[in-house]
């Protein structure tokens, strides 16, 4: 068998020279590659065995990983493999092992380049409320909340703290300080990380996804406290539509408060709401559509009297100020002829 730490090596290889995005090694199946999102087998290479992915996760995990993946069965971390930055997702299928590698690029993007609403731009002035960036898997919720992070890094005189579980892209403080915690490693959990800023003089908080319902019902308690005084908190939300994120986060919030509570207090801090999903683009590459939620008087009303069912009759009603439904975004590529309805 090949030398494993070279196996991996020259998979990762290939897959940078197609411009992947994500490589998924199973047992039974050649090395899987995602490439401006379309799926499909690395050529050339050969069946991954059992043995061979056990190999190759023991190139990159310290002894206690392997502890404490054999105790949960699961891992989720960042590494930096043959000068480059993946996300690792490592778990078992049928008692098998399976590894999954997300690309984290090295170098933060321009938010101006992301494809954003100008409108965007205005959430850089705010100083306190919060502000929902949401999509599925791999739409570039991330990459949105990073490249907003290093501009106000770049730009003005702040504290910033983030809760990252894994910290993905790393930064370096410029006008701004900032400070990036990893669950797990630096705090407990995210909770434990946003008593620690209620705590401290703290201008901006970034939380990457909960995934732990538990977690993100007691959090966004936090978060409602912080939000609801002098910080700003950019909250990253695993869903795909702006009435899918209020739902969710009113049902976590109302575990410790009335709804009533909830939905006024909801409507006093939150900022805005941003949903991304990324389309294949025609001639190739990928483009980013969105849903932008501004939270103006009427987008108030609606939510602390619980209709936020309506949200998107304002939204299309709202267009002069820069809110446009997820529907009507794509609907506007397909018009430019950026992408195709059956890529939808």
């Amino acid at each position: 068998m090949e030398v494993p730490s070279i196996l991996l090596n020259r998979i990762l290889s290939e897959m940078a020279k197609k411009n992947g995005s994500d490589l998924h090694l199973a047992v039974g199946s050649p090395p899987m590659i995602r490439v401006d999102g379309e799926f499909s087998a690395l050529a050339g290479q050969e069946m991954m065995t059992s043995e061979m992915l056990s190999k190759i996760s023991e190139t990159f995990l310290s002894p206690e990983e392997i502890v404490k993946l054999k105790e949960s069965k699961s891992l989720i971390l960042v590494k930096n493999i043959s000068n480059f930055r993946f996300r690792i997702n490592i778990f078992y299928q049928k008692g098998l092992l399976s590894l999954s590698f997300h690309y984290v690029p090295s170098v933060i993007k321009d938010f101006r380049e992301l494809g954003l609403p100008e409108v965007t731009g205005n959430f850089l002035k705010i100083n306190s409320g919060l502000l929902v960036i949401a999509g599925a898997y791999n739409s570039g919720k991330t990459t949105t909340a990073v490249s907003l992070l290093e501009e106000i890094n770049k730009t003005s005189v702040k504290n910033i703290i983030t809760i990252e579980d894994p910290i993905e892209c790393l930064f370096v403080s410029k006008k701004s300080l900032i400070t990036q915690r990893q669950v797990a490693s630096d705090i407990k959990t995210a909770v434990d990380g946003l008593d620690y800023c209620l705590n401290e003089d703290v201008d901006i908080v970034y939380l990457n996804e909960i995934k732990d319902e538990e977690i993100f019902n007691r959090a966004m308690l936090k978060i409602f406290e912080l939000a609801s005084g002098n910080c700003l908190v950019i909250l990253e939300i695993n869903t795909d539509s702006s009435v899918r994120v209020l739902e969710k986060v009113l049902a976590g919030v109302s575990q410790k408060m009335t709804v009533e509570a909830a939905r006024y207090n909801l409507a006093d801090i939150l900022v805005g709401v941003v949903v991304q999903k990324l389309n294949r683009r025609r001639g190739g590459g990928l483009i980013l559509a969105n849903e932008i939620l501004l939270n103006n008087a009427a987008i108030k009303a609606l939510i602390r009297e619980g209709k936020i069912y309506q949200l998107e009759s304002i939204m299309q009603m709202s267009k002069k100020e820069g809110m446009i439904t997820l529907e009507k975004s794509l609907a506007g590529l397909i018009e430019a002829g950026e992408i195709r309805r059956e890529d939808i």
